[in-house]
């Protein structure tokens, strides 16, 4: 696995921690304060570069009025099922 591959995953795994919590949205900041408390600190345009990875793989998506992010519907559903 890649880098690249490496920091999407590790990015995607916090989000899900995020909104697993109840949390429904997210946002860039959201994802930095989780990895710098696990000691793991990414800078913010790293962070929204992975955004846009997660969205062209059709994991999460940006509400374009509140520029709130979110999982995409069918993820949320598949991951409430497991």
């Amino acid at each position: 696995m890649s880098i690249q591959q490496q920091r999407t995953k590790k990015i995607y795994q916090v989000i899900l921690e995020i909104t697993g919590n109840g949390d429904i949205t997210f946002q860039p900041g959201d994802v930095g304060a989780k990895l710098r408390a696990a000691d793991q600190p990414l800078e913010a345009w790293e962070i929204r570069g992975e955004f846009s990875t997660l969205e062209r793989e059709g994991l999460i998506t940006c509400n374009e009025q509140s520029g709130a992010w979110g999982l995409v519907q069918d993820t949320a559903k598949r991951r409430a099922s497991c």
